[in-house]
């Protein structure tokens, strides 16, 4: 089994190549909070183990092997979420904090347990997928990207930090909620939306870690 730190760097790793990000080491020592150089130690140590290949050109992927351990610890911290959040009522950014801690505990067997209590759920309180769980495609696009007019649902937020989370869940900008793209201030400024039937402005940055599912285009 892979000790924690090995699995926060596979997390990590798992993360970013899903969001399309080049996985590098200046970037992961800013995801994680070490050092550049503690970050290539890892990365070696990774390597060694099987989990990562590394390429001077294209960076550091995850192998099946990565892959598969990384989606281990993920789908147990999301259904942690499911978990606080459904039955026991923390909020999205409490229940987070504490799913970071619960996720290196769980065992195969109370994994099982969590999956039946929980009726199967499909995505973590804030819509992402859960991995080894079969859910409904939808065609989404991030907020920042779609064109102005554009309106749909929020599908997920592709957010793990505390404060980000607290702070779209205080806007409404939760997953099923209906959203409408205004206007795209100037020199990257902020993103004017319709909420639910409220006004709001989000950051780009914001904006970003926001799909939803569009329902209309004009």
């Amino acid at each position: 089994m892979p000790t924690q730190a090995v699995e926060e760097y596979l997390e990590s790793i798992y993360k970013m190549e899903k969001r399309g990000l080049p996985v590098i080491g200046a970037r992961l020592a800013e995801e994680l909070g070490v050092s550049p150089p503690t970050v290539a130690e890892m990365l070696t140590r990774l390597c060694s183990k099987g989990y990562v290949d590394k390429d001077p050109g294209s960076g550091t992927a995850l192998t099946e092997s990565g892959k598969a351990a990384a989606e281990v610890l993920i789908r147990r911290h999301r259904l942690s979420e499911r978990l606080l959040t459904d039955l026991l009522g923390f909020s999205w950014s409490r229940a987070h904090d504490e799913a970071c801690r619960l996720e290196h505990a769980i065992s195969a067997e109370v994994e099982e347990g969590l999956i039946k209590a929980l009726k199967n759920p499909s995505t973590c309180p804030h819509g992402n997928p859960i991995p080894g769980v079969e859910a409904e495609v939808v065609r989404s696009v991030r907020l920042n990207e779609a064109r102005v007019g554009s309106r749909g649902n929020v599908v997920c937020i592709e957010a793990e930090e505390e404060e980000l989370l607290a702070y779209v869940q205080q806007l409404g900008l939760v997953p099923g909620a209906m959203v409408e793209v205004n206007d795209f201030a100037p020199f990257g400024g902020p993103v004017e939306l319709t909420v639910d039937g409220g006004r709001i402005f989000v950051g780009v940055p914001v904006a970003e870690r926001v799909l939803i599912g569009i329902v209309e285009d004009d």
